[in-house]
C-alpha cells in the first residue's frame, strides 16, 4: 500500500508540474491569453497589480511549485534524505493549492468565467474552452492528494 501511495503522489506531482511548466511559455512571453485573463481581473477588481505583473507572479509561483514537487524531492531521494523530499513535496503542494484555489475562485466568481480564449485572430479571441478551469480543478485535487498522503507519512 505504501508503494502504491508513493506512486500516486509522484503521478499527482508530475501532473501538476506538467500543467504549470507548460503554461510558463504563455505567462512569460506576453501571449494574449494571460493578458486577457489578467486584464479582466485588473479591470474587475481595480487592482493594477493583476496586469502586467500577474502573469509573472503566478508564473514564478508555478515554477517554484514544480521545482518543489519534482526536482528537489528527486534530488533529496538520490541523497537518501526522505524527510526532506517529503517536506519539499508538501511545500510545493501548498503553493500549488494556493495558486489553483485562486484560479478556481477567479474563474467562478468574477467576469472571467469558466471558458477562456484558446485561439486568437487579429488580436481578438475567436475560440473559447473550459480547459484552463478544468486543469485548475484537477491540479487542485492532485495537490490535496500530495498533502494528505505526505502529511500522513511524516514521522
Amino acid at each position: 500500500m505504501k508503494t502504491f501511495l508513493n506512486i500516486v503522489v509522484w503521478l499527482a506531482a508530475i501532473f501538476i508540474s506538467a500543467i504549470f511548466l507548460s503554461s510558463l511559455q504563455y505567462k512569460f512571453t506576453g501571449h494574449p491569453t494571460p493578458e486577457h485573463i489578467f486584464t479582466i481581473l485588473r479591470d474587475w477588481s481595480g487592482i493594477g497589480l493583476f496586469y502586467p505583473a500577474g502573469p509573472w507572479i503566478i508564473g514564478l509561483a508555478e515554477a517554484l511549485a514544480a521545482i518543489c514537487l519534482i526536482a528537489l524531492p528527486a534530488l533529496f531521494l538520490l541523497t537518501n534524505k526522505r524527510n526532506a523530499a517529503r517536506n519539499t513535496q508538501m511545500f510545493g503542494a501548498v503553493i500549488a493549492l494556493g495558486v489553483m484555489s485562486g484560479a478556481i475562485v477567479f474563474h467562478l466568481f468574477t467576469p472571467l468565467g469558466i471558458s477562456t480564449p484558446t485561439e486568437w485572430a487579429n488580436g481578438e479571441p475567436v475560440a473559447f474552452s473550459p480547459a484552463l478551469f478544468i486543469s485548475a480543478c484537477v491540479s487542485w485535487l492532485c495537490a490535496v492528494v500530495v498533502l494528505l498522503v505526505r502529511g500522513k507519512q511524516r514521522p
